[in-house]
């Protein structure tokens, strides 16, 4: 049992993740000057080809030579100053395992070949990371990456990993900290353990033949709950202790993540325990994990994000190449991306240093749009006055609820599985997608702050998606927030669980939404894998069974169910927002999206949110995102493109009518010019022309 090296994780250390939030003692890093265009080259002699096509840095491997690079007139990031094996597993490392356990289905396989918890392994990788990063620090030290697609399985894969002796060892520290006896620990998790000494973390096979199978939902998922949250904190708290060391060693440079995960069940990517520690990500575009870096990265971290050549057989060879790179230039500077990293020297350049199509056509289109990236570089997107709740806990519940007829291969849900068949990650996107086409940019707050952070501030509306699970204490707080004067905002399936994945006899918050009853059947929950299996109207189902005070019924259901509780508001639309971000861009779903959108819309303009400004114009669809920026420098700009990266067809046919009339509406007049532009005077109304591909940034003067 010793072929993984574990040591139990001190209080002290699993502590530092629990709470998320920035740390006071990291350095804050500098402020972008540029936006800087990084080339991944496969060798370091292919660095003079990035020079001489203009990209401004490339990555630094391990044991690179910075001076090279220098000489080249380069600036560079270090890239996993530890290797891998640690933060990310390669393949040859993690395949023999999943296939051992599909093979066997026996516990005794899942030993992580190096685990976190391993004596010394995080602070000798630490101390490793920290004095490489020494090594390279100096001119041209844009950040470091301390891990690609870190994970605590092999790209978020579920599996129990890992169940070693000392693994064992440190669970049982883990639940002595949270339960102060085992009767209290057996009555949460439905277990008959003798003494501490004799707990063992249920495998997720386990919980899934008790579990499962049965005609409500699942009764008590607690078991499979508190091993992923041990998990969760130990990989945090690895990340914490590298991110920390590398962070003194180079002061002011930014240290974080490239390959970014979206949240999972699995993996440890708990993005409220993970992002705060950290002042540099490049998340992948998957389920909103770009959003929830902005909301959860400290207010200065850089944000990154990379460039692929577009596949020939992809919807996005719709749009000639030069038209998908400005719009995919523009939506970056539309974010304030410190800069972009080009997968890879061989789509940019032939081996003769010849550039390629991609590559020359990229060469043009960042050479035209460089003064709006260089000006929006690290620019900060003000939130609007609305809150989404991150729930890692609703992620764990989905998983197992998605995944319930997936019998023994559940294994297979690999990433790339759930990014199409996962509840939480296309609630959380979609209500991102409706907000932005009202003209909102959310901020998301993790249910583990929530109830301190309503104590110093009031979002007008909070909204719950798909949020399944929460504690009491958020219960508690959320209730307080709408007796006070808030409005809250649900979809489907809200508070059926507690924090610890244990089910109740009704929502938690049903009260509040004012349900007098409803149903926890199998067959009554519509949703799964991120769609409804229900559309007998205008907008989907997600629940069958629900009865409530006041509600839009139409037959047996009800949808759009609200109640007012002391001087505030709670609306439960009963719906799904899971596919929002396909049918806001169908013209057959066009309806079903309006629909949603109205009923959004008439919630938030009663708790008075508004967007900061209204764009109208003809021919453009429901797709306007809209934007205010704070530039470093202090500037503030009103930003707007066509959201609709996503349906490169559509933004064809729209591009092709070339420059579209809008019309832009202020709450009061504002003197406004185009960002390093033409002055546009001072009205509250401005009649302009819209690139589709390239957006309006207006700066405002006074």
């Amino acid at each position: 049992m010793m072929a993984c090296r574990m040591l139990m994780v001190s209080a002290a250390v699993v502590a530092a993740a629990l709470l998320p939030g920035q740390d006071p003692h990291l350095p804050a890093p500098r402020a972008p000057q540029r936006f800087e265009r990084v080339l991944w080259c496969s060798t370091g002699d292919r660095a003079p080809v990035a020079a001489a096509l203009g990209f401004t840095a490339v990555q630094l491997p391990r044991d690179g030579d910075p001076a090279a690079l220098r000489a080249l007139g380069l600036s560079f990031y270090l890239d996993q100053p530890i290797g891998k094996g640690l933060l990310e597993l390669r393949d040859e490392q993690w395949v023999p395992i999943q296939q051992a356990y599909e093979r066997t289905r026996d516990p005794a396989v899942l030993l992580r070949p190096v685990c976190f918890a391993a004596p010394g392994v995080v602070d000798d990788a630490a101390a490793a990371a920290a004095a490489e990063a020494a090594r390279v620090q100096g001119d041209g030290l844009l950040f470091v990456a301390l891990a690609d697609e870190a994970s605590a399985t092999r790209h978020d894969a579920p599996l129990d990993t890992c169940r070693c002796d000392h693994c064992t060892a440190a669970f049982r520290a883990f639940v002595r900290q949270r339960f102060p006896t085992v009767g209290a620990l057996n009555q949460a998790l439905g277990t008959q353990f003798a003494a501490f000494d004799d707990v063992v973390a249920p495998t997720t096979d386990q919980v899934r033949r008790r579990e499962l199978g049965e005609t409500n939902l699942p009764a008590n998922l607690a078991p499979f709950a508190l091993r992923q949250q041990f998990v969760d904190e130990q990989f945090a708290a690895a990340i914490r202790t590298i991110a920390e060391r590398v962070s003194a060693a180079v002061p002011g440079v930014p240290v974080g993540l490239t390959g970014l995960q979206v949240p999972g069940a699995f993996g440890g990517n708990d993005a409220a325990r993970i992002l705060p520690s950290l002042s540099m990500a490049e998340p992948y575009a998957i389920g909103g994990t770009p959003e929830l870096a902005r909301s959860f990265l400290p207010p200065l971290a850089h944000r990154y994000e990379t460039l692929f050549p577009p596949a020939k057989d992809s919807p996005e060879a719709a749009l000639p190449l030069a038209g998908l790179l400005r719009a995919r230039l523009t939506a970056m500077a539309f974010a304030g991306l410190a800069g972009v990293v080009v997968w890879n020297d061989a789509n940019v350049a032939d081996a003769a240093g010849k550039a390629t199509p991609f590559g020359a056509a990229l060469g043009r289109a960042l050479a035209e749009q460089r003064d709006l990236l260089d000006a929006c570089a690290g620019a900060v997107v003000e939130p609007g006055p609305v809150w989404l709740l991150e729930s890692q806990a609703s992620v764990r519940a989905w998983w197992m609820l998605d995944s319930s007829a997936d019998g023994m291969t559940w294994i297979r849900r690999l990433a790339s599985y759930e990014r199409e068949h996962s509840t939480s990650q296309a609630a959380r996107l979609g209500w991102i997608r409706v907000l932005q086409d009202l003209g909102l940019q959310p901020a998301f707050v993790s249910d583990a702050e929530l109830p301190e952070r309503l104590l110093r501030e009031r979002p007008r509306c909070l909204v719950l998606p798909a949020t399944i699970a929460m504690s009491d204490r958020c219960v508690q707080a959320i209730g307080a927030f709408v007796r006070s004067g808030g409005t809250l905002l649900a979809d489907h399936a809200t508070a059926l669980y507690d924090g610890d994945l244990v089910l109740r006899r009704n929502g938690a918050l049903d009260a509040t939404f004012g349900i007098r009853s409803r149903s926890l059947a199998w067959r009554d929950q519509l949703v799964r894998e991120g769609r409804c299996s229900v559309r007998d109207g205008v907008v989907p189902l997600a629940e069958r069974g629900l009865v409530g005070t006041l509600a839009d019924r139409r037959g047996d259901r009800e949808t759009f169910l609200e109640c007012s509780t002391g001087r505030g508001r709670a609306v439960y639309l009963n719906t799904s927002l899971c596919e929002y971000p396909t049918w806001r861009l169908e013209e057959r779903s066009i309806a079903v999206a309006r629909e949603l959108r109205r009923r959004v819309r008439a919630v938030l303009q009663q708790a008075g949110v508004e967007p900061p400004f209204e764009v109208r114009g003809e021919g453009l669809p429901t797709c306007l995102e809209r934007a205010v920026l704070r530039l470093r420098d202090g500037r503030r700009v009103l930003a707007v493109r066509v959201h609709a990266l996503d349906a490169p067809a559509l933004l064809a046919r729209i591009a092709r009518g070339g420059l579209r009339k809008v019309q832009i509406d202020l709450p009061s007049a504002r003197d406004l010019r185009h960002l390093g532009g033409d002055a546009l005077g001072l009205a509250a109304r401005f009649d302009l022309t819209l690139d589709p591909l390239g957006g309006l940034f207006l700066e405002v003067v006074r």
